[in-house]
């Protein structure tokens, strides 16, 4: 087991002198006379039929440039040496190594590590992407780890879980947020303190923040047990990003694109993820691993690239209005889609809501009677939902882009094409269609004590009444994109999958190309490593229950679970298992299997999610 290779600093030198001779050049570090040590572990990622990034940093005792040695053989303890080398690393890139190894051989289980001056790394493990056939494949799903909210258990039950091909990493692997913002309360509480203690803006910020991350051993066993692929979603930079600012920056932290820039430089130094090619656009990390004839493993970028800003409830959507002929004797409501005559005015529409069916209240004296401000019982004014909708649903809306969303049909049809049985969407944010449901009747009690926490709550359970999405930051923001992606899969491809993160809560929901239509993929959602989740702002409320009971599609989901899924995938099926963590307030905790479900394998296209 790799726990125990973890700690094997000594036969990592024993192997460095027994595997010199065949090692491929060059084979000898260069002399380093000063001091530096290996405090953030080791990583693999990006994993090729022939290739994988390996990577680690070195933590000098003075400045200056330190050359690192790397080694990848065949045996844990490294002595069957199949690839070395020598790369010098300094301050420009944060003292982080990252080696793209080639050479290697399809499908094999590898073993690597670094030395520098005396001090030698842990030792990880990294596999190639396997060619010809191949009986399954083994993922684990995670999303959103939060440092100060909690332990990072999850990460260790993945360290401990044999037989993982790749781990799978959805976003929101760091937060952006200072000791007065999400979660400080929390980690000051348990001595998980944010470094540095303020909001990250700076690249010295976004290195700082991911150096502290990358101390923790739970983390650095998780990344050491296998590789990576990974995608950011918004926290890597800040809250709510999109492609020309976030609702997190403000105008006081500095151009947006300098920011956008420093994190993005801190992601590629300190994740185990090949460096932007060369005239691509470093949002631009969409990209495809393919499994042999089992599973093609396809990433897109839903966050940077070219996702239009998100739609808000708050500042978007207006109140619905009547135009009044003021000239007619009484005044009189004009008809929509006619000429106002001159001298109209135009007023917020009242709604006479006792029935529980709104009914626009359109007599002028009953109009003027009414105080907008301290409307009566049973009258509100209510927002413009048709307007909305036609915004929200305008097809120029990109969540990402007509050039990668053509790349992505173009590798679902490549896929299907080539007989790969399995296509793997991995993704930010959630997919299907989900509207809030009806929560409008929360007793007071519950609504206090979430005012504490959410104050806009009673504006949202207005809101809940009206049939709109839960969420405007997921694809339910940008539904004319996300019906040409579905409708893409239901014409190309055949056994899809889709696995997102982003919401704190696991969900199992099926995709229709149309609502209550025909169904084009399955989504399983991955609960967080220690975020929480709108169950925690809502708790006593079966939140999840709800949910299900308004939106069909979406067969199962826990809003307060963290942990992580397990996604094994095979000829005949593929396997969901929500794997639970009992605490994430302690290092003492238990792992169970939640949920499990399971889709066959079709022909044409994909099968139903059924228990397992």
């Amino acid at each position: 087991m790799f726990k125990t290779d973890l700690t094997r600093r000594g036969a990592f030198g024993a192997a460095l002198a027994a595997g010199t001779a065949a090692a491929c050049a060059p084979t000898r570090a260069t002399a380093y006379e000063g001091s530096a040590r290996f405090v953030h572990g080791v990583a693999s990622g990006d994993p090729r039929r022939d290739a994988v990034v390996i990577w680690t940093r070195v933590t000098p005792e003075t400045a200056g440039p330190a050359p690192v040695r790397w080694i990848v053989a065949s045996d844990p303890k490294l002595r069957r040496v199949v690839a070395s080398g020598e790369v010098v690393t300094d301050d420009s890139r944060d003292y982080t190594v990252k080696v793209d190894v080639a050479g290697l051989k399809p499908g094999r289980t590898y073993h690597y590590g670094f030395v520098v001056g005396k001090e030698r790394s842990p030792v990880g493990v990294a596999k190639t992407l396997p060619e010809g056939g191949v009986e399954s494949v083994k993922f684990a799903v995670v999303s959103c780890s939060n440092y100060p909210f909690g332990y990072f258990n999850g990460y260790k039950s993945i360290a401990e879980t044999p037989g993982l091909d790749a781990v799978l990493h959805l976003g929101d692997y760091i937060y952006e947020y200072g000791m007065d913002g999400y979660g400080g309360d929390v980690g000051a509480k348990i001595g998980r303190v944010s470094e540095p203690p303020h909001e990250i803006v700076s690249l010295a910020d976004y290195r700082a923040r991911f150096s502290q991350y990358r101390r923790d051993p739970d983390l650095q066993a998780a990344h050491a047990a296998a590789p990576w692929i990974t995608i950011w979603d918004d926290h890597e930079t800040t809250n709510d990003s999109w492609k020309k600012g976030a609702q997190n920056h403000q105008p006081s932290e500095g151009d947006w694109e300098e920011r956008k820039r420093a994190a993005l430089q801190a992601y590629f130094e300190w994740m185990p993820i090949r460096d932007p090619v060369a005239g691509r656009p470093w949002e631009a990390i969409n990209r495809t691993f393919q499994y042999a004839d089992l599973v093609t493993l396809v990433m897109i970028e839903t966050r940077l690239l070219a996702r239009d800003e998100q739609l808000d409830y708050a500042k978007d959507m207006t109140l619905a209005t009547t135009t009044w002929d003021v000239s007619a004797k009484p005044p009189k409501p004009v008809a929509p889609g006619m000429p106002a005559p001159a001298g109209a005015v135009t007023r917020p529409t009242p709604f006479d809501v006792s029935s529980g069916q709104p009914t626009p209240i359109l007599d002028w004296a009953k109009v003027q009677a009414i105080d907008p401000a301290k409307p009566p019982p049973g009258v509100m004014f209510l927002p413009d939902i048709a307007a909305f909708k036609a915004r929200l649903g305008d097809p120029m809306r990109q969540i990402l882009g007509a050039q990668q969303e053509a790349w992505l049909s173009e590798q679902l049809g490549k896929s299907a094409a080539a007989k790969t049985t399995w296509r793997l969407i991995g993704n930010q944010v959630i997919m299907a269609r989900v509207d809030a449901p009806d929560m409008s009747g929360l007793p007071e009690p519950v609504v206090a004590q979430v005012e504490k926490i959410f104050p806009p709550i009673r504006k949202f359970l207005q809101l809940t009444k009206l049939g709109l999405p839960m969420n405007l930051d997921a694809w339910d923001g940008y539904p004319a994109q996300r019906d040409r992606v579905l409708d893409a899969f239901g014409r190309l491809s055949p056994n899809t999958l889709v696995v997102t993160g982003d919401t704190h809560s696991a969900w199992a929901n099926e995709l229709q190309a149309t609502p209550g239509g025909k169904r084009v993929g399955v989504e399983f959602g991955t609960t967080s490593i220690t975020s929480p989740g709108f169950g925690d702002i809502f708790a006593g409320v079966d939140l999840g229950g709800a949910i299900m009971a308004k939106n069909p599609v979406v067969k199962w989901t826990d809003q307060l679970a963290r942990g992580y899924l397990l996604l094994t995938i095979s000829k005949s099926e593929a396997r969901a298992e929500f794997m639970k963590v009992s605490t994430i307030l302690s290092r003492d905790y238990k792992i169970e299997k939640e949920a499990a479900f399971k889709v066959a394998a079709q022909a044409t296209g994909t099968g139903a999610i059924e228990k397992a």
